[in-house]
């Protein structure tokens, strides 16, 4: 019954994230979809940070260590949404890691991550200021660059969108704030 519930509190979290976000265009077929919608990074007046920018060695495999929920709060607080993800997910970040994202309220969602070689668990980068990490999630899993976005909101005239660029450091197993940047509208780029 709880799984069902949750299932049902997910798949309406994401309609209404998606009503708030583009979907991705096929030139984007590179970067994976996380649970929700996908900006597309490559829009004129964009950042010129790239996923190449941080490019990371990705290695194929189709062995996946068991997840230690034991590693983090979060895993065993979110131990349903992380298993169904990492099951039949495929690594979708820094080379060695599937992304799991979950609703947190209208036009929010929360994540962590596993990692297939030791199954410990790692939180996305959250931020106070938002309540989550925004309503969007993009990665590569050949880089370590992560980008988190918030979009449909209230954010000022002529602003679409809040995008945060972070930056995975493998040594030190944490996200690393690089820059905010505010994505124009159409008519004030």
């Amino acid at each position: 019954m709880k799984k069902i519930l949750l299932s049902a509190i997910i798949t309406m979290t994401l309609i209404a994230c998606k009503e708030n976000t583009e979907k991705p265009n096929a030139a984007s077929s590179e970067k994976s979809e996380i649970n929700a919608e996908i900006k597309d990074t490559t829009k004129e007046g964009k950042s010129e940070i790239t996923f190449e920018d941080y490019k990371t060695e990705f290695k194929e495999s189709s062995e996946k260590a068991k997840i230690d929920f034991k590693s983090n709060e979060t895993a065993k607080a979110y131990k349903t949404a992380i298993s169904e993800t990492y099951k039949d997910g495929k690594v979708n970040f820094a080379g060695n890691y599937i992304i799991a994202t979950w609703g947190c309220g209208t036009s929010c969602i929360s994540g962590a991550m596993v990692d297939v070689r030791d199954g410990k668990v790692y939180d996305l980068p959250s931020d106070d200021e938002w309540d989550g990490i925004g309503n969007s999630v993009n990665s590569d899993k050949e880089s370590t660059l992560l980008i988190t976005s918030l979009s449909g909101m209230n954010l000022g005239e002529g602003i679409e969108a809040l995008e945060k660029y972070w930056n995975w450091n493998e040594a030190n197993k944490k996200f690393e704030f690089i820059k905010m940047e505010e994505v124009k509208t159409e008519n004030q780029r």
